[in-house]
């Protein structure tokens, strides 16, 4: 009997036990077979079988890389071989064998896979990177890379025509239908991005990487809420997405809804248990709930697995009340030494000063202030001759104008209470108080009124704010202030109070009148020493841009007085101007002028706010969690010799 003709047998012999389930008989039949005959092609394909009915995946592995040496060109070999990596949850191996294919058999189904594979693995230019690379070097998606070419070389109408071109030709290309919406994402026309996103998904509702654009694109309009399913789609997609979990967290955290921050924080955490970023980002969730054991623990997690973290460091200082060890100190004296990024070089200096200043070192920790504030001075744009003007703008137009308010608004709500004034000036501790009665909702500061400005401001950017102020009717200006309550309900319950504490808009006065007039307005004050001191002492994660020279501060603090005046007198009765020395001294008296302004009766809670479990979010979080005290008063006395350009603008309070 010929080779042949045994082999013949031996195979017909081998299939029939297989097919009567005797796996093992079979297996050493075949495995007799390939001894002799190593490069049999049907039996190593009934051994692969068998060894994966066995579930024997390293035996089958084997066997599928031998096929693939016998026969490269067969890619259901390669396909396989991805079948088991993913039996086995074998990430790495899943990811290998994926590429292996893809450079063996590009397509756009495989590139999309190994994109929604970087995706997963925070590798976003990769993602789009392994798309682009297929549509180079396939022909049949040349338009598309000429697409991308146009983009990059920043012939964004050229890109435009050439995606439009493949949709005319195939309306359900998902590919070209990404691309336009990024293109569209790029030129900021978010609505048309938008749509051709949600199209991509309505088609293929698995392309990762489409969820990941709409997400940010939802989250880059600050439309949280919507981006919030975007997040959660690609987790389910993709649970261990880091990077997903991670914003998804941060949007929570955005919108007030801390545990659920917390948690998506924490779970990402198991995924990168070494990441100082999302430490950072939990112990600012953590404080602003009153956790404070916890925050600690996150804060010294960041400094851990970076030990350059200056934002830590400052993160601690910034509880108010937390004692820097002596080896800290002397970590944080280290760090500035070393070539560190400036932004945490800056954080350090001010960590450092408020350690000094905790251990009464005030003229070390004064020079670490300084320090901290020059550098962060020389990072930003601001001029006070030109804030100065601004303030000027403002009151001559109103003074000029003051029949515009005939044409205010006529909506009767009365639920906004605005807290405003300078920074560190007693905002937080008022806010407390009032949030600690039963009819008054505490929420944040709050940028709405900013964001109606610059929106009259573009009605014509010529004649700019507050000059477009005078093209308004009376219900444009409802619509403004209706605007303002729908916006911001998100941030409140259902009392029929609420506040909103951001110090900037005491600039905005006449706007709050027009748009709301039925608010009510107050003033925080504090001595201008302590006041401008303060800021000098704070570093702020934005904006304050005013706070980082002394000059700059007392200059700001008078335009502010100046403007005030102005209002007061424009709205007499109108505004309670609340000193923050006045409440620390009298608190009682106080505190009930205070509820009656904003027509509510007293309650003792008010006295006993530092009891309130309310989330807070500004530096003076953890103050407000105390009694009152008084030795912030004249706190600026301990620096005394080194605040002559402070004195020089107040002299009246040097005493």
């Amino acid at each position: 009997m010929s080779e042949n003709s045994n082999l013949k047998i031996a195979l017909t012999n081998a299939t029939d036990l297989l097919n009567n389930n005797n796996l093992n008989e079979s297996m050493q039949q075949l495995e007799e077979i390939v001894h002799v005959h190593p490069y049999n092609l049907k039996a190593l394909s009934l051994l692969l079988e068998i060894n994966i009915k066995l579930s024997d995946t390293d035996k089958a592995i084997e066997i599928i890389n031998n096929l693939i040496q016998i026969e490269p060109d067969n890619a259901s070999h390669y396909e396989k071989l991805i079948k088991i990596y993913q039996f086995l949850n074998d990430d790495s191996g899943y990811e290998f064998a994926l590429i292996r294919l893809h450079k063996k058999f590009p397509s756009i189904s495989t590139a999309r896979l190994i994109s929604n594979i970087y995706i997963k693995n925070d590798k976003e230019e990769e993602s789009d990177q392994i798309i682009q690379d297929f549509f180079e070097s396939d022909k049949n998606y040349s338009d598309l890379y000429k697409g991308i070419r146009h983009v990059k070389a920043g012939r964004l109408k050229l890109a435009e025509e050439t995606y439009k071109k493949v949709i005319k030709k195939d309306k359900d290309n998902i590919d070209a239908l990404r691309l336009l919406g990024l293109l569209a994402f790029k030129t900021k026309d978010y609505d048309i991005s938008e749509r051709l996103f949600m199209r991509v998904l309505e088609i293929d509702p698995t392309f990762s990487l489409a969820w990941d654009n709409l997400a940010k694109l939802f989250r880059v309009q600050n439309k949280l809420s919507k981006s919030i399913p975007a997040f959660e789609n690609l987790i389910k997609l993709d649970p261990f997405n880091f990077e997903a979990l991670v914003s998804l967290g941060t949007i929570y955290i955005k919108l007030s809804k801390y545990n659920q921050g917390i948690n998506l924080y924490e779970k990402s955490l198991t995924i990168k248990p070494e990441n100082p970023r999302v430490y950072l980002s939990l112990g600012h969730a953590l404080k602003t709930i009153g956790q404070r054991e916890k925050s600690e623990i996150a804060y010294h997690n960041a400094i851990k697995f970076y030990p350059f973290s200056g934002e830590a460091y400052w993160s601690l200082a910034n509880l108010k009340t937390y004692k820097f060890s002596k080896k800290e100190i002397s970590n944080m004296k280290l760090a500035i030494n070393k070539n560190i990024h400036p932004n945490e070089q800056i954080q350090m200096h001010f960590a450092l000063a408020k350690a000094l200043e905790s251990n009464n070192q005030f003229e070390d920790s004064f020079n670490h202030y300084k320090e901290g504030n020059w550098l962060q001075r020389k990072q930003i744009k601001y001029n006070s001759e030109e804030y100065k003007l601004s303030i000027d703008d403002v009151i001559t137009f109103f003074k000029s104008n003051k029949d515009i308010f005939k044409s205010r608004a006529n909506i009767k709500n009365d639920d906004p209470i605005f807290i405003l004034g300078l920074p560190r000036s007693g905002s937080t501790l008022i806010e407390q108080i009032l949030s600690s009665h039963s009819l008054i909702d505490g929420t944040q500061e709050l940028p709405n009124i900013m964001a109606i400005s610059r929106d009259i401001k573009l009605i014509d950017p010529n004649n700019g704010y507050p000059n477009n102020l005078m093209d308004i009717d009376t219900s444009s200006f409802n619509d403004f202030g209706q605007k303002y309550i729908d916006e911001t309900r998100w941030a409140r319950s259902s009392k029929p109070f609420f506040i909103d504490k951001m110090p900037n808009n005491f600039v905005h006065i006449g706007l709050i009148k027009l748009i709301l007039p039925n608010a009510k307005i107050i003033d925080a004050r504090r001595n201008p020493m302590d006041a401008c001191f303060s800021c000098f002492k704070q570093y702020f994660a934005k904006g304050q841009h005013f706070t980082y020279d002394l000059d700059d501060i007392a200059r700001y603090y008078k335009d502010y007085l100046r403007l005030m005046d102005f209002w007061n007198e424009l709205f007499p009765r109108e505004i309670f101007t609340i000193h923050y020395e006045d409440i620390i001294n009298n608190p009682n008296k106080k505190i009930r002028e205070l509820l009656n302004f904003c027509n509510v009766e007293f309650e003792n809670s008010c006295l006993d706010f530092h009891k309130s479990k309310r989330p807070v979010k500004t530096a003076s979080s953890e103050q407000v969690r105390q009694p009152m005290y008084k030795t912030g008063l004249d706190y600026w006395k301990n620096y005394r010799n080194n605040l002559d350009i402070l004195i020089n603008h107040f002299p009246d309070y040097d005493k």
